[in-house]
């Protein structure tokens, strides 16, 4: 929520959203908590890069956003299967 907030008043403040880097930000909250985060990203109009193990907690992202999978030390592009 601190982060929201702050990311919401430098878009105020600046014109536009900052970058936002989140580690493992959906992992622990419950489905409805994760949708409200989700959709609050996607109001913001920031980038947000976010990572993830679980790639069933980023399928509701859809084709709003751009997918990357790490393996074996390569970054590949991909979609939520």
């Amino acid at each position: 929520a601190l982060v929201l907030a702050h990311a919401r008043l430098m878009a105020a403040e600046r014109g536009s959203a900052p970058v936002l880097l989140l580690d493992e930000v959906v992992a622990h909250l419950d489905e409805e908590r994760r949708g409200h985060l989700l959709e609050a990203l996607l109001a913001l109009g920031a980038q947000a890069w976010m990572t993830g193990t679980d790639e069933a907690l980023f399928r509701p992202l859809g084709p709003a956003a751009q997918f990357f999978r790490i393996k074996d030390a390569a970054i590949s592009a991909g979609s939520v299967r």
